[in-house]
């Protein structure tokens, strides 16, 4: 991907609006929603992949369909004066697919992860047994999501 500066107007805007609405829309139906000729919008939204600002397309995957029913946030507070530590925190985080975001904070707690685990013992065993054990993990607090309020794409404006 070759990353370059482009300059986002309306027609642009619409393009990721309805894209994100629904990533799989043919190049002729996202046209007729955005008001656009089929080979504009192409153009248009091959600019937007190259410059990066479409990054890429993603299949939101219901975790219960796969056995995995329940979803937690847990705030983790980082000892952080070791760096190969961290770099073995941030490591472990990468390759646990129960960990679907993690993402550094300001505030209170400095790492907030999401992570979408089978059942009670699969969560003792992520928050217990593997980010606990974990030398720059100084302390950590979990939350169960009781039921999702609202779940999407930040919008373009």
């Amino acid at each position: 991907m070759v990353e370059m500066t482009i300059s986002i107007d309306i027609g642009d805007r619409k393009i990721l609006r309805e894209l994100q609405r629904n990533a799989r829309l043919s190049n002729i139906d996202l046209a007729a929603r955005v008001g656009m000729s089929p080979s504009t919008c192409l153009r248009r939204t091959r600019a937007l992949e190259e410059a990066g600002i479409i990054s890429g397309y993603v299949a939101v995957v219901d975790p219960a369909a796969l056995g995995s029913s329940i979803s937690l946030y847990i705030m983790i507070d980082l000892d952080q004066r070791i760096e190969t530590d961290a770099k073995m925190f941030f490591d472990k985080i990468a390759r646990d697919d129960r960990i679907v975001e993690c993402v550094a904070l300001t505030g209170t707690h400095d790492i907030l992860v999401r992570a979408v685990v089978r059942d009670m013992a699969d969560m003792a065993q992520l928050t217990m047994d593997t980010l606990l054990k974990l030398p720059s993990v100084r302390s950590l607090t979990s939350s169960i999501v009781m039921r999702p309020i609202k779940r999407a794409a930040p919008r373009s404006s």
